[in-house]
């Protein structure tokens, strides 16, 4: 995969002042969540409680002791997320769609490969996050049943399992082809 066969979107996340714009816009709406969790905290039980509670009675318990203010403050989280988790997932693909085009440039055709991979990592997580998203509103709505709170706990992984490894290979492929000459500059021509 050539990096003009990855999808414009990505290109476009993978230049310099808009992977600067995602990553400002990651760490702000990640701020402005912040005060949400805290209330839900304060109220008996944080948000990893609530989005790993996995089945009907934790979830409920969790809402009975987070009282009107608790639920409050999570709709006013996963209302945050929706724009956080468009932002974190474009910023991963554009990071890794810049290693993949600086690995082709240096001629580091393997490492281009596995990024033409990992380059979805973040938007499959972010969809993995949306999903939870919608099934914990379902549950703060009144729906306290399975499947939505086993959907919640399984997406937690999920997410995390693609995040981790797309952070990584954004970070390493970085470091990967930094100053590496470029293949027509060790070429001769």
């Amino acid at each position: 995969m050539t990096p003009a066969s990855l999808p414009r979107l990505f290109r476009f996340a993978a230049q310099p002042r808009c992977l600067i714009a995602l990553l400002v816009a990651t760490l702000l709406f990640g701020a402005a969540m912040l005060p949400a969790m805290h209330t839900m905290s304060d109220h008996g039980h944080s948000l990893s409680s609530f989005e790993n509670a996995g089945s009907v009675n934790r979830s409920q318990e969790i809402l009975d002791d987070w009282g009107g203010a608790g639920k409050s403050a999570a709709w006013w989280q996963l209302a945050i997320d929706i724009p956080f988790l468009t932002a974190y997932g474009l910023l991963l693909a554009g990071c890794c769609t810049a290693v993949v085009q600086r690995a082709q440039s240096v001629g580091k055709l393997p490492l281009a490969a596995v990024g033409a991979v990992v380059v979805w990592f973040g938007p499959f997580a972010a969809a993995a996050d949306l999903l939870q998203d919608i099934s914990l509103g379902l549950v703060l709505a009144g729906h306290v049943s399975q499947p939505w709170p086993r959907i919640s706990a399984v997406a937690v992984t999920v997410i995390w399992l693609l995040v981790a490894p797309a952070a990584l290979f954004a970070f390493a492929g970085f470091l990967g082809t930094r100053g590496a000459p470029r293949v027509a500059e060790r070429s001769g021509a």
